[in-house]
């Protein structure tokens, strides 16, 4: 509960409890002029009855009226006391409940309804913490259940193709060159399959630091685009570049290069085959710099744009050898872009992918 309010119950408490004392003392200051009112209107007698206990109470009218106030306000603060025992215990019933899980809505007495609405908040938002971290928690373990049976696959190959070139002596020439060139297609996809699972173990048990240097960002991504040039050609992709010149940033370079690495392979992944992809760097009217990738491909659910930077989240459930991954190229580069003070939002519709990426000049 905020200390404002907290400070606005004790006050209402204490207004109440004032006020309670305020009325007792009118009834009270009521009750004794009535009485001596009704007293007045006949003789008394010392032999009538009540005759002595009326006199020593008018002789002694002060003390009595203040007696009385005392037993009241003493009755006042018991019950009171007595209800904040109760609020107590179902405040601490409410936290227990919070704190073990249980789906029921928290309910608490009238006087605590915001307490009551914040605890309820705080419910539904470790609901929604942990019902996130159980589904990560599976995407994680159904990957590497993937993963370990993608591993045996072209090991399987590479083992069973070297087998056969090393048994046979007189296979031929070209036959050769076909096993060995299989045999090396099949380990560099095991090696990136094995680079994967250091990335899930990098990127759950290390803590990024940035090592930051000026650098030409317009260079480097013309460097990043050139290199991936092949990759582009054999899926029958044609670049439209639009990049400035001469934009620097201050930025962790290699850290940089991954982010783009993981943008363009993601392109490469989902694009349709021999379609056009857009990339432009340029500076806006902030003084950021913001880079826009386009590329065609089956549009991604809107239920699923909200997900694709969590680990482990893939939007090919099909593991092709093509698409297939550890789910963790764009939650890493969203990571990278945030500790640059950047953004990354991904937008798709029509059959397009767009991603924008904004980052500071100097941070």
């Amino acid at each position: 509960m905020r200390k404002e309010t907290s400070r606005e119950l004790c006050g209402k408490w204490i207004a109440v409890y004032i006020g309670q004392l305020a009325v007792s003392a009118l009834v009270l200051f009521f009750l004794f002029y009535a009485g001596d009112w009704l007293c007045s209107t006949r003789v008394w007698m010392p032999y009538d009855r009540l005759y002595n206990e009326l006199h020593w109470i008018d002789e002694h009218g002060v003390f009595v009226f203040l007696l009385l106030m005392l037993q009241l306000s003493l009755l006042f603060a018991y019950n009171r006391f007595k209800k904040v025992s109760v609020w107590i215990e179902s405040i601490s019933s409410a936290v227990y409940d919070l704190y073990s899980g249980k789906n029921d809505g928290i309910s608490l007495p009238h006087p605590f309804a915001d307490l009551e609405n914040q605890m309820n908040q705080i419910r539904i938002h470790n609901q929604a913490n942990a019902q996130a971290a159980h589904e990560a928690n599976q995407r994680k373990n159904d990957m590497i259940m993937y993963m370990a049976h993608d591993l045996k696959t072209p090991l399987t190959s590479i083992l069973g193709y070297l087998t056969l070139v090393c048994q046979e002596p007189d296979i031929p020439d070209r036959a050769r060159e076909k096993y060995l060139n299989i045999a090396l297609k099949k380990s560099l996809r095991l090696e990136e399959l094995i680079n994967e699972f250091f990335d899930i173990t990098r990127f759950n048990f290390s803590h990024m630091v940035l090592e930051k240097a000026r650098v030409n960002l317009s260079v480097m991504l013309l460097q990043m685009i050139s290199e991936f040039e092949p990759q582009f050609r054999t899926k029958g992709l044609t670049a439209n570049v639009k990049i400035e010149e001469k934009l620097e940033i201050l930025c962790d370079v290699a850290k940089m290069e991954r982010v783009f690495d993981n943008l363009f392979k993601n392109i490469v992944s989902y694009s349709y085959e021999n379609t056009q992809i857009e990339i432009a760097l340029y500076k806006i009217e902030t003084g950021n710099l913001r880079l826009v990738t386009k590329n065609r491909g089956r549009t991604i659910p809107k239920e699923m744009l909200g997900h694709i930077f969590e680990q482990f989240f893939r939007m090919d459930n099909s593991r092709s050898s093509n698409t297939g991954g550890a789910g963790l190229g764009l939650a890493v580069t969203k990571e990278i872009v945030t500790l640059h003070g950047g953004s990354i939002l991904c937008e798709s519709e029509n059959e397009w992918i767009r991603f924008v990426v904004t980052l500071p000049c100097d941070h």
